[in-house]
């Protein structure tokens, strides 16, 4: 058990719901996304060797949210994220990483269509209101490591960015990337009242009725044949 392991299993489940991370985390029951205070890392895990710059992150906001990516029951990386601010450090991800990379369907097999987004909520949310076969690229465009994992999982994407500046240059070149590497690249018309897949936990939170038309507007641009997403 790596020490990234050891850390997540001793930090708490999520319970409470006052963000949309501790919402997704505890409504839906999402295993891969803890929580954790100064004192338990300074205490309880005294004695694993975590990085002084977790250490630091972690006291300086005193709780923070663990949102762990899990592939064959061993954490490979974890995003550690404040509570009440945007601020967010990582541990073992980078740019050869995807998040979500563990949680595929278990019968997906190459050629599967892959949803690809920008961030870890945009995947989960992706996961419950649309498919798990989606990975979090964790920035705005993939990377040329990214592409060769890609290319050992399938042939064809569907790119969900951000619905922003930098979202639609990174569907540019991503499709420019992928297109090279003889993997085929699918858009959709994105709803204007979001900014990513990651806002309708925002409006599940507050029970907002516009959820239903903004899912249904996505999905009404893919099909489902044999219980596999295809593009139309």
């Amino acid at each position: 058990m790596n020490v990234k392991t050891q850390l997540f299993k001793m930090a708490r489940p999520i319970t409470t719901s006052n963000n949309k991370y501790e919402y997704i985390a505890s409504y839906y029951g999402l295993s891969n996304y803890r929580i954790i205070s100064s004192g338990e890392i300074n205490i309880r895990c005294k004695d694993l060797e975590i990085p002084y710059y977790i250490r630091d992150f972690v006291n300086q906001h005193n709780e923070v949210i663990l949102i762990a990516n899990i592939v064959a029951n061993e954490v490979i990386g974890i995003i550690f994220r404040a509570i009440n601010e945007k601020a967010f450090i990582n541990w073992g991800l980078n740019k050869g990483n995807f998040y979500g990379i563990g949680q595929l369907e278990r019968d997906f097999k190459f050629g599967d269509l892959i949803v690809l987004v920008e961030g870890t909520i945009d995947r989960d949310s992706c996961s419950i209101f649309i498919t798990k076969n989606c990975l979090s690229v964790l920035t705005s465009a993939v990377s040329k490591s990214q592409v060769q994992v890609l290319q050992c999982l399938t042939n064809k994407v569907l790119l969900i960015l951000d619905n922003d500046e930098a979202g639609k240059n990174g569907e540019v070149l991503t499709k420019r990337r992928l297109n090279q590497y003889g993997i085929t690249c699918y858009t959709i018309n994105k709803s204007d009242l979001i900014k990513d897949l990651g806002d309708l936990i925002d409006l599940k939170r507050r029970s907002d009725s516009r959820i239903n038309f903004i899912i249904n507007s996505y999905r009404a641009q893919v099909q489902i044949h044999g219980g596999k997403l295809v593009c139309i």
